[in-house]
């Protein structure tokens, strides 16, 4: 026996409605989703700038334990360089100048 047309097309509707209503939580999830993912991104570019001053701090404090064994060769080291720093500056100046 078929079923009459407005009861059909009732069922139609309410099909639609409950089809409009999944795609209007799955953009605005879609949504929320994207402005997580957005945020995620910038976290993950913000770790990464961390990471790479960690390393960046970890090589320097490596760097100087090798100079030297005790905090006060350490400052001594640090004297040296910088001593010889002053002198490659000068040496440069001098070969500018002829």
């Amino acid at each position: 026996m078929a079923l009459p047309l407005t009861t059909l097309l009732k069922s139609v509707d309410d099909k639609v409605a409950e089809i409009s209503a999944i795609h209007l939580r799955l953009h605005s999830r879609i949504e929320e989703l994207e402005r997580e993912n957005e945020n995620l991104k910038q976290e993950l570019d913000d770790t990464r700038s961390r990471l790479a001053k960690a390393l960046n701090d970890v090589e320097f404090l490596t760097m100087s334990h090798r100079l030297a064994d005790t905090p006060d060769s350490i400052v001594s080291a640090r004297r040296r360089i910088a001593r010889l720093i002053r002198t490659i500056d000068n040496c440069i100046s001098m070969l500018k100048e002829e």
